[in-house]
């Protein structure tokens, strides 16, 4: 596959297409949302965790 050369002008004529294009729209909101779950998952790990540790009375440096 053979690159194109891009002036600096065309590079940023181009970013601003795809920053107003709904597909990279929804690809922010379908990325941001999968960061909020797995900070959402990540949270309940770490409850269950420390609930785990402190019913067997492990104690552990954070």
């Amino acid at each position: 596959m053979e690159t194109k050369k891009m002036t600096e002008e065309q590079m940023i004529e181009e970013i601003n297409v795809l920053r107003n294009s709904p597909y990279v729209k929804l690809a922010k909101q379908t990325q941001n949302s999968m960061l909020r779950q797995k900070l959402y998952q990540l949270r309940s790990l770490d409850k269950k965790g420390r609930a785990l540790a402190q019913a067997l009375e492990i104690y552990m440096e954070e």
